[in-house]
């Protein structure tokens, strides 16, 4: 929505700033937080709301002097190939720059006090770069310093104009504009970080869900869908639902237990398909925001194994069927999947003749007297071993 035109200070220079002009500028300030793409818009409004006659041109710029280089965020007034032209040649390597870097962060600095007009009139900047404008003075707020890197506020000008009234106005707005930008980069942190966290979910051989206390769905990855549409899951009004109902139950059960827990299962789908889930019961999340509370995830849900690999909760299942070690199950259901002892030898850095060994003691406790056998008894295995 287009913000309502800004009032500009009475004609009188001399006047105190018009308050309700300046929490109009702070108001659009931090509306620049949000949507920063409408920073060059704030800063046409905050030249036409201060600057005197000539004053047209701002922008923010982070600026280093070792190694020379310079950043434009937003600019408004600057003539095509300005900013080019300034971070090729000119950046972090001329007078004001170079002074500017010693004030502190909120100072508002009037460039009459790093140097005499005169004294800045016989400069390579000024006579190569700023006269044809007429250009000899800068009013600069100080926002942030990142290393050897400075962000400003700059607005330069004409000297033959007063500009107290816009050196009274920015020493209101500056604070604002620091916290603005602090603001904004900590936002840009968290999209980043939460940016990140959505692409390694997505890129997950699992489906991953993110559900509240009452099982509705914070989140979920790509690959969810898939297991929805292979009829394990339902999402309905953004419920999370297992069609198996002893799995749902398991599920609910878990959500009334008051402690943190977890659990590892196979839910079972159309055609009587296996699906091993893992839910992690995690301490209800809170988040304090203006106005309340926001609750967050109390239950991570993943379905399905990674490619090539054997889920744990089925090496466990094996386990528990047959008495077997955790290394007899793990070899067991390596071979129920087709792998050789040669195979399982160099996934798991053993040697061949360990791999055997392992092997009689599954024969002896599954009754299997080969492993053509032991495969087609792994495959006709029930779901949940008998108690």
């Amino acid at each position: 929505m287009p913000s309502e035109p800004i009032a500009a200070f009475p004609s009188d220079h001399n006047a105190p700033p018009e308050w309700e002009v300046l929490n109009a500028l702070i108001g659009e300030i931090y509306d620049s937080v949000l949507h920063p793409e409408s920073w060059n818009d704030t800063l046409a409004r905050i030249t036409a709301a201060l600057c005197p006659l000539s004053w047209e041109a701002a922008f923010l710029l982070w600026e280093s002097n070792n190694p020379p280089s310079a950043r434009f965020v937003a600019a408004t007034g600057l003539a095509a190939g300005v900013q080019e032209i300034y971070s090729a040649v000119y950046a972090g390597n001329h007078p004001w720059s170079r002074k500017l870097m010693r004030y502190g962060n909120g100072s508002v600095v009037d460039s009459y006090e790093l140097m005499p007009r005169e004294e800045f009139a016989e400069s390579e900047f000024f006579r190569n770069f700023l006269e044809p404008w007429g250009i000899d003075r800068l009013v600069a707020v100080l926002l942030d310093r990142r290393g050897g890197e400075r962000l400003g506020l700059m607005l330069p000008g004409p000297g033959d104009r007063d500009i107290d009234r816009l050196k009274r106005g920015l020493r209101v707005l500056a604070p604002h504009m620091q916290r603005a930008m602090r603001i904004s980069d900590r936002i840009a942190a968290l999209d980043l970080a939460a940016g990140a966290a959505r692409a390694a979910a997505d890129v997950s051989p699992f489906a991953i869900f993110s559900l509240d206390d009452q099982l509705g769905i914070l989140a979920a990855n790509s690959r969810a869908a898939r297991y929805e549409k292979a009829g394990f899951v339902r999402t309905a009004g953004e419920r999370f639902v297992f069609t198996h109902p002893p799995s749902q139950k398991r599920l609910l059960d878990l959500v009334k237990s008051p402690d943190p827990a977890g659990l590892a299962f196979q839910t079972v789908g159309p055609d009587n398909r296996e699906c091993p889930v893992l839910v992690a019961r995690v301490s209800r999340q809170a988040v304090q925001q203006i106005g309340g509370t926001r609750l967050g995830a109390s239950l991570i849900v993943t379905l399905g194994s990674s490619p090539g690999e054997t889920p744990v909760v089925e090496i466990d299942r094996v386990g528990q069927w047959f008495g077997l070690t955790p290394a007899e199950a793990r070899l067991a259901v390596a071979l129920g999947a087709g792998a050789t002892l040669q195979d399982y030898a160099a996934r798991r850095a053993v040697s061949v003749n360990a791999a055997r060994f392992l092997l009689k003691g599954i024969f002896r406790k599954t009754g299997a007297n080969s492993q053509a056998q032991l495969v087609a008894i792994l495959a006709t295995l029930p779901a949940t071993p008998t108690s």
